[in-house]
């Protein structure tokens, strides 16, 4: 069994967890490395990625993981650390995936298909705004083909039910189970009293126009990473991936009690 560490050398600088892991690791019969590069996406072939970090780390290894078929088990070193299975204290749990004693959650990831025809694939959401300075943008929302409304907003996240507990819930989005697939589209300040977010079926192929008629570019940015510009009149294409986040589950511990616990 091959093992790739990946540590988030910004919550481990001294890499003291990861040391201890590594440690653990040198008691199952699996080789292992570790991995170098911070904030980039590892491409490794393994049959496992060990994540040490937060929310983010983990949204980083699985775009790799995730079109390699890798599992992630990953130990919460952040605030948060919704998607994370273990705390720093339980390193010793990881004996339970050597000994068979886990499954896989599959979680929705969303394929993103920008101007250029590149596709981008996002654990958590796609997020078009005006990019870093906050000014008003207008655009239209189309599912499967039809026109469904027009906003003029700061925004709009279009995210997976994962990442319905991250910026979408911020700006006044639902918080849906990751078991069920859906997009949730929840527009960011929008300019009006009727506009509210909506949950969309697993199967919608959502589009959204750039209809913004002054001099101000809009950005998509797929989780996190960098912004790409959407030129006026043009259109970005968001809809469920075929691949998905496979994610090692030890603790029988559910989605709404560990919600509740990482809130409070």
């Amino acid at each position: 069994m091959k093992v790739v560490v990946i540590p988030n050398k910004q919550k481990d600088n001294e890499l003291i967890y990861t040391k201890k892991l590594t440690k653990l690791l040198d008691g199952y019969s699996c080789t292992y490395t570790v991995y170098q590069d911070d904030g980039i996406s590892p491409s490794e072939d393994a049959d496992l990625y060990i994540v040490l970090g937060g929310d983010g780390s983990i949204m980083r290894a699985s775009h790799s993981a995730a079109k390699l078929g890798i599992p992630i088990l990953s130990v919460n070193l952040g605030r948060m650390g919704y998607m994370a299975e273990l705390e720093r204290d339980e390193l010793h749990l990881i004996d339970s995936y050597f000994s068979g004693d886990y499954h896989i959650e599959e979680r929705m990831m969303l394929s993103v298909t920008t101007p250029d025809s590149e596709e981008h694939i996002a654990l958590n959401d796609a997020v078009l705004s005006n990019g870093r300075v906050s000014k008003m943008v207008s655009f239209s929302l189309y599912s499967n083909g039809q026109f469904l409304s027009r906003y003029n907003a700061d925004g709009i996240i279009i995210s997976t039910p994962t990442g319905s507990t991250a910026y979408s819930m911020s700006a006044g989005g639902p918080v849906v189970d990751p078991s069920v697939e859906c997009l949730i589209a929840t527009p960011v300040c929008p300019h009006s009293l009727n506009s509210r977010p909506v949950i969309f079926s697993g199967e919608t192929e959502l589009m959204i126009k750039n209809e913004t008629d002054r001099d101000i570019p809009m950005f998509i940015t797929v989780d996190g990473g960098d912004n790409l510009e959407i030129g006026y009149g043009e259109s970005v294409s968001i809809k469920r991936s075929a691949i998905t986040t496979k994610l090692v589950r030890i603790k029988d511990e559910c989605f709404y009690r560990t919600l509740s616990k990482k809130m409070n």
